[in-house]
């Protein structure tokens, strides 16, 4: 393929990215001494390879880098004192076979490309360029004109407003997870880099991490231990209420985790990571892999009190609900069974839920119908001392057994009240259904950060985009600078990123938040009261 594209393309690149194909990190370089030019320089030099490096990494990017290049800025009056013009430095230049781009001729208006090959690596060299032999003599492109470094664009603003440091040039590096890579693990292997890199930087060079997408991962997932920590203990506490006997309990309490652990066995098994959806099937499962259980348990139990052994009432109990058991697990399964065939992007949400509950669902019925009566006929015996909390749960839930008897009787009595009721309540339900918002996943979720798109008319310059950008910024630094406002750090863009960066009239603010334990407020209510100090 290489040799058929045209002279002056550059070589094709494969990237190794995750089929998301979004950043899993933003790093930013910054400094108030240095300035962008010179700090994008350095960033590509020593520090894109660096974290390219980095295990789990498919690509590492720049934002915000304008990029050092030659620039030659042609002198008409010594072009004209020569009998010169652009077409024939361009030619000149052009044989002296060069093939990398690396700046541009400006004059009269017009900019042409500039090329360095291998002889040409340094600005005097590029100034002993031959371009016209006159009467013995050779014009050279210093003779021309003034050459020196300068920025591929000077039409790019990039810098960031944090607490302690205003108006920092600042250069992003965007790092991309390979495919199958975990984030999480990415973003500690980044960090290390970071602390490794950090020794060697030059004094006035800042190196830090401004966004990194494992925290919102890690404290979502946090979240979900806490939800099935509290589940279990919960899940416990009321098998003891109703059973009345700790030994009875114990038998539950151990098949849940033995069905919890079993299912992140099947998830290795099945290639799946732990995450969001994953946990949330966790979460869903510890109701659903107990119920197995306290119905065995009860049967077995109910035999003991009856005067049976353990051994016998181990083995009658399970005989009776073996049928209920197995048929209630095989609805389940059904149930559960079609999220699998879901194609498109809800079927990779829902999928990896979908066999994670699938696997607990099994395993939660073997050991219902194994370890359980096992269990039961070790531990269980006829007690006929209860504590106090559990007599007192008896009356309350006595009482309620005769309310809900009495309430049934009432309206078993009244059969065309009820199907009207039940006809009510479909409709009803039917009329939320249609009126509740629909969305995909969950609407502008707390990340820590918010982004201000701003855009000013099509025909704006660059200069009068600079302008609106740093007045909006100037209204959030209040915001910035307040200590009891959950601030970090303010990154402002001009022109913005993506399909934006292609025209001058459109700008962009990214606002990093404190963590989430550390503000009280939510995202949501930061934003508002940000585009308050904005509209107003």
């Amino acid at each position: 393929i290489i040799d058929n594209l045209p002279e002056d393309s550059k070589a094709p690149e494969v990237n190794k990215a995750s089929a998301g194909f979004s950043t899993s990190m933003w790093l930013s370089v910054s400094s108030t001494s240095w300035n962008s030019l010179d700090i994008g320089d350095y960033v590509k030099r020593n520090l894109v390879d660096a974290f390219s490096s980095v295990p789990g990494t498919g690509r590492v990017i720049v934002g915000g880098i304008n990029e050092k290049a030659v620039r030659v800025y042609l002198n008409p009056v010594k072009l004209g004192a020569n009998d010169l013009d652009i077409r024939e430095v361009e030619s000149s230049i052009r044989k002296n076979n060069v093939a990398v781009p690396a700046g541009t001729i400006e004059a009269n208006n017009v900019d042409l490309t500039l090329d360095l090959g291998k002889t040409y690596t340094d600005i005097n060299s590029i100034k002993k360029l031959p371009i016209k032999k006159i009467k013995g003599k050779i014009i050279t492109l210093g003779d021309l004109g003034e050459i020196k470094y300068g920025p591929v664009s000077e039409k790019t603003l990039f810098k960031s407003q944090s607490p302690d440091a205003l108006n920092e040039n600042t250069v992003g590096i965007g790092v991309y997870a390979r495919t199958n890579e975990s984030t999480v693990t990415l973003s500690k292997n980044i960090r290390k880099k970071i602390k490794e890199v950090s020794e060697t930087l030059p004094d006035g060079l800042k190196l830090s991490v401004s966004f990194d997408r494992a925290t919102y991962i890690k404290e979502a997932i946090q979240m979900c231990y806490r939800s099935i920590i509290l589940a279990l203990a919960l899940v416990v506490g009321i098998i003891y209420l109703f059973l009345g006997n700790i030994r009875a309990t114990i038998v539950p309490a151990v098949t849940l985790p033995v069905s919890l652990i079993g299912a992140c066995l099947g998830l290795w098994i099945f290639g799946l990571t732990i995450n969001v959806f994953t946990l949330l099937a966790i979460i869903l499962s510890v109701a659903i892999v107990t119920d197995d259980s306290v119905v065995m348990t009860e049967s077995i139990y109910h035999r003991v009190e009856q005067g049976d052994s353990s051994l016998s009432a181990a083995a009658t109990g399970s005989k009776n609900v073996i049928f209920a058991i197995l048929s209630t697990s095989v609805i389940l399964l059904a149930t559960f069974a079609p999220l699998l065939f879901i194609g498109g992007i809800s079927g990779t949400l829902f999928r990896e839920m979908a066999i994670t509950l699938s696997i607990a669902i099994v395993i939660s019925t073997f050991t219902a119908l194994s370890i359980a009566p096992m269990l039961g006929s070790k531990l269980l015996s006829k007690k006929k001392s209860r504590s106090k909390i559990v007599l007192k749960f008896e009356k309350i839930f006595k009482s309620f057994e005769e309310f809900y008897s009495d309430t049934l009787g009432y309206w078993i009595k009244r059969p065309k009240t009820i199907i009207w009721f039940m006809i009510f309540v479909v409709a009803f339900a039917g009329f939320l259904f249609k009126i509740t918002p629909k969305t995909l996943l969950e609407k502008d979720p707390d990340r820590g950060v918010y982004l201000v798109f701003g855009k000013t008319d099509e025909s704006s310059s660059f200069e009068y985009t600079v302008d609106k950008a740093e007045k909006v910024e100037k209204r959030l630094l209040p915001l910035l600078q307040d200590e009891k406002e959950p601030y970090q750090k303010l990154i402002m863009r001009v022109p913005g990123f993506g399909r934006s960066s292609q025209s001058y009239n459109s700008f962009i603010i990214i606002a990093l938040l404190d963590n989430w334990k550390d503000r009280k407020e939510s995202a949501q209510k930061i934003v508002r009261k940000a585009i308050g100090k904005i509209v107003t």
